[in-house]
């Protein structure tokens, strides 16, 4: 029998239950995120109810003089595809706050429905960012995070928030981290574990691997050639090994360099009170010479090509204006002070002293 579009049949009561009229009844967001109607769960659930009809009442709300479903969308949507007029249904008193709606779907769906991971975890957090609209899921992650160190820490609201969402799905707070953990991965990733393609084990492999450069390339294999959780975490630390062994040989020549340059940063800041202007006119001169050649080698110049450009010695030449944008008159490059190495890897213009050591430069 079809559905009438048109009625406004009051509910009718049996026992502990209502029969509602499908067309009565506001289906808005729920927690799965969507539900195949081709799948073959789905449509066993149809012929289930076919035969013995809706084992378990639909839960709804009253709402502008119809009735909102909290939670029951299978059975809802097999009901209408089966043009089936009314629906069995236990209604709740009015609720209309969404932090209420949102807490009864949880409990509801956790107990009663087989949940997906990744729906699981995406109605944790959407129950947790009502409660906390700024929270991003790094900072819900970063709130389990902390309560689990030390709770007293974490802002009173916040931790009450964690305790709920605890006890609604009967799972840990570290548990709960893995669950969101989830939510960061690749879509591509995501639906794997959403679809059971691979173990909710592996997908918390992956969410702990969000870096590894090989992380696509590993997942794509694993779907080739399935293998067990051990081997993934092998495969996926060959490319974080490889990694590390290029950023070693590439970086550390230029990360010692740089960290060089700041070490004079710091003790110009921390001396600025003992240098004499013509001091200061010294290292300006030296620094706009490396600035120079700098841009030369930013330029494509090879090592072969680099010249050093001309700068002013102080001690031969008169005060520059330093605020004068006019080039300062060019010396003979003799005179250009050029940065050398100390013995502990410090940045040193020809002249000036060694620095202090590591931990005062830390200072």
């Amino acid at each position: 029998m079809p559905i009438d579009s048109e009625a406004t049949v009051k509910p009718e009561k049996s026992e502990a239950f209502f029969d509602i009229p499908l067309n009565l009844i506001i289906v808005e967001a729920q927690i799965r995120s969507r539900i195949d109607e081709e799948s073959e769960s789905f449509k066993s659930l149809v012929e289930s109810i076919r035969e013995k009809g809706v084992l378990e009442p639909v839960l709804v709300t009253p709402k502008a003089g119809q009735y909102l479903l909290i939670s029951g969308e299978r059975r809802f949507l097999a009901c209408r595809s089966l043009n089936y007029p009314t629906i069995p249904a236990r209604v709740l008193d009015a609720v209309e706050a969404k932090q209420e709606i949102l807490a009864i779907q949880l409990t509801e769906n956790l107990q009663r429905e087989n949940l997906d991971p990744i729906d699981e975890a995406n109605a944790l957090s959407a129950f947790m960012k009502e409660k906390h609209p700024a929270l991003e899921i790094d900072g819900m992650m970063n709130a389990l995070v902390q309560y689990n160190r030390d709770q007293g820490k974490l802002e009173k609201n916040l931790s009450t928030t964690v305790v709920g969402i605890a006890n609604i799905s009967g799972k840990s707070v570290t548990s709960l981290h893995r669950g969101f953990s989830l939510l960061k991965l690749p879509d591509e990733i995501k639906s794997a574990v959403k679809d059971g393609t691979i173990g909710v084990s592996q997908g918390y492999i992956f969410a702990a691997n969000l870096d590894n450069p090989g992380l696509m390339e590993t997942f794509k294999s694993i779907l080739e050639k399935p293998v067990i959780n051990a081997l993934l975490e092998s495969k996926l630390a060959s490319f974080t090994k490889k990694k590390r062994d290029l950023s070693g040989m590439k970086s550390k020549p230029f990360e010692k360099f740089y960290l060089s340059m700041k070490s004079v940063k710091t003790q110009v800041k921390k001396n600025s009170d003992r240098f004499q202007k013509s001091d200061l006119e010294k290292l300006l001169t030296d620094l706009r010479a490396l600035t120079a050649l700098l841009e030369q080698i930013k330029g494509g110049a090879t090592s072969q090509d680099v010249s050093v450009p001309a700068a002013t010695d102080p001690e031969t030449t008169s005060e520059p204006d330093v605020t004068s944008k006019t080039a300062a008159p060019p010396v003979t490059p003799e005179k250009i002070k050029t940065p050398t190495g100390s013995a502990s890897g410090e940045l040193l213009f020809d002249g000036d002293e060694p620095p202090p050591t590591a931990d005062r430069r830390l200072a």
